[in-house]
């Protein structure tokens, strides 16, 4: 299994003193697939991210990306070593440039720092073709602060971009965004796999889940309840109890 998979967890568990958020997950996610992560609120979704990316460290078992072992790493080595992530809430620089924001997050790949803010042509011409990307291209030049909910999101995706991951852990992307905004998102993250990059979201969203996903994971209560396609997760009777309500709702 874990020659298989570009990122494995084997019984990756977290507690928090006597509260289990995290229960023995095993979970492979393999090259350039779109993997979705579903559970009701509480279900251990966003501690799964956590520790995969190093901001917690597992009570036991274990993350291997790419073969190597990887928890118990710090943030900074996991993305290093290839992988990023955005987060549910969105914390630009408010005060900096949309260019500047993902000119910081290059920076912090290539100089270990919050990066150059004198960047070469070549650089800047990087992060403008990044933006280009999520469609933010217009606004470079505009304060982060001031960008709406829906740009904002997108240039969380940039900044993750900037970082070159090979492995992308989007949580709960499609918060707050229009079903037109939506639907440009899928656009965009079917874009980011097509040039190289796997992806893992979290998202209650279950259209855009049942959209984007090859293959869905479902956590309940931090254990994985459900795997399969689309169609095998909105008919499997463990889900549809836990958190779907009925076929016709996951549809």
């Amino acid at each position: 299994m874990g020659s298989e998979g570009l990122l494995v967890t084997e019984k990756l568990t977290k507690d928090f003193g006597g509260l289990r958020a995290v229960d023995h997950v095993d979970l492979t996610v393999r090259r350039g697939e779109i993997h979705g992560i579903i559970g009701p609120n509480g279900a251990g979704k966003t501690t799964l991210f956590n520790l995969i990316t190093g901001y917690l460290r597992p009570t036991e078992g274990k993350v291997t990306f790419k073969g190597r072992r990887i928890d118990g790493f710090p943030p900074h080595r996991i993305v290093y070593l290839g992988i990023a992530r955005t987060f549910q809430i969105v914390r630009p620089f408010t005060e900096l440039s949309v260019l500047e924001n993902v000119l910081v997050a290059w920076g912090h790949r290539h100089y270990g720092g919050l990066g150059p803010f004198l960047p070469y042509a070549s650089e800047r011409q990087h992060a403008m073709e990044i933006l280009e990307e999520v469609g933010l291209a217009d606004r470079a030049h505009l304060p982060a602060g001031t960008l709406p909910i829906g740009h904002q999101r997108r240039l969380e995706i940039a900044r993750a971009m900037a970082l070159e991951p090979e492995l992308m852990l989007l949580d709960e992307p499609a918060a707050g965004l229009t079903e037109e905004e939506i639907g440009g998102l899928k656009e965009l993250v079917r874009r980011i796999v097509e040039g190289g990059i796997t992806v893992v979201l979290v998202e209650h969203r279950m259209t855009f889940v049942m959209d984007i996903c090859e293959i869905i994971t479902v956590l309940d209560h931090g254990r994985v309840i459900a795997e399969g396609t689309p169609e095998e997760v909105a008919h499997d009777p463990a889900v549809i109890e836990a958190y779907l309500g009925s076929a016709d709702a996951a549809r």
